[in-house]
């Protein structure tokens, strides 16, 4: 997989961890509990690939994020 790709990939997961952590801090103002276990498990799983693809695919000389 070329290095374009991979920094593309890591932009969009880190937006994605950006919105999630955003949504997750929304929910905990309003006390609301099942959406704040939601965003939790958003971030895991957003962190979870983000793990994967630095032990798997990224360049050994390169840090994305």
């Amino acid at each position: 997989m070329a290095n374009e790709y991979l920094i593309d990939i890591h932009n969009y997961i880190s937006e994605k961890i950006v919105c999630a952590e955003s949504q997750k801090a929304e929910a905990q103002e309003r006390n609301d509990k099942a959406a704040r276990i939601f965003y939790e498990g958003q971030l895991a799983e957003w962190q979870q690939m983000r793990a994967y693809l630095a032990e798997k695919v990224d360049l050994k000389t390169q840090k994305y994020f």
